[in-house]
């Protein structure tokens, strides 16, 4: 059997309607996507099944859905404006791309500092 590509994935996808292009009616806006309606329901219970799992059934964990866009400062006390930075590896051949200290720990099996 053949291997699949994104591109198919992809095309099946829109063909089926589970995704389409966002803004598509408007001209388009790259990289983004608009659920369909079949493509909402799939969305949906993923979501459902991961809250259940990772937030509900644990006792140690409570839920919280928040903006992404906040104030700068939520930013900078988390961390993520000072200290953040996860390097990333582009493959040529498959065109996949994939965190570089990930690719040390699985290839050589070599933990990179954290």
């Amino acid at each position: 059997m053949p291997a699949t590509s994104l591109d198919q994935v992809v095309s099946l996808c829109k063909r089926r309607g589970f995704i389409f292009p966002g803004s598509d009616i408007y001209g388009g806006l790259a990289n983004t996507w608009d659920y369909g309606p079949l493509g909402v329901e799939l969305k949906n219970k993923v979501k459902k099944h991961w809250w259940t799992t990772f937030v509900r059934k644990r006792i140690d964990m409570v839920g919280l859905d928040s903006a992404i866009l906040m104030n700068r400062r939520v930013w900078e006390a988390s961390g993520h404006v000072g200290s953040f930075n996860d390097p990333l590896v582009d493959c040529k051949d498959c065109n996949e791309r994939f965190r570089g200290d990930k690719l040390l720990e699985e290839k050589l099996g070599v933990e990179a500092a954290a």
